[in-house]
């Protein structure tokens, strides 16, 4: 049995039953061997659709250049350049938001005021964060 017919042979027994760990970390270890072909057929597949772990490690596989390129893009930004990046909505919304937060302690109080005003103009979750970071700089102050 290959690798490939092993992992399609226990993604469809996970389906109907729940995932052993040694199991899942053994075919998990075993998709870097298979082609971008047999990988595909495999996230593709009805048998892995609520399966999170098996298609994320599939999804990093096939992605990892484009995910890799995204990250090094992203953290060559200046403030600046997030900001603009974040507003024209790229797709890459999620991890500018990231980024913009984990730098935020390390940034003068000029970046990260346009942060915190970029980030009010976002989600509820964001314009939480913001506004605590809003308080906590104003509480320096003082």
């Amino acid at each position: 049995m290959t690798d490939y017919e092993y992992i399609v042979q226990q993604v469809k027994k996970a389906h109907y039953s729940e995932w052993d760990d040694e199991v899942l970390r053994k075919c998990v270890d075993m998709l870097p061997g298979l082609t971008r072909e047999q990988q595909l057929s495999i996230y593709r597949s009805k048998w892995v659709a609520h399966e999170k772990t098996m298609k994320d490690a599939i999804f990093n596989l096939l992605f990892k250049e484009r995910i890799g390129e995204r990250d090094r893009k992203i953290k060559a930004m200046s403030v600046e350049e997030l900001i603009e990046n974040l507003k024209d909505e790229n797709g890459y919304g999620k991890f500018i938001v990231l980024e913009m937060k984990e730098r935020f302690d390390a940034l003068d109080d000029s970046d990260k005021k346009k942060i915190i005003e970029t980030l009010s103009a976002t989600t509820k979750a964001n314009q939480r964060w913001a506004e605590g970071k809003r308080k906590k700089m104003n509480g320096e102050k003082k």
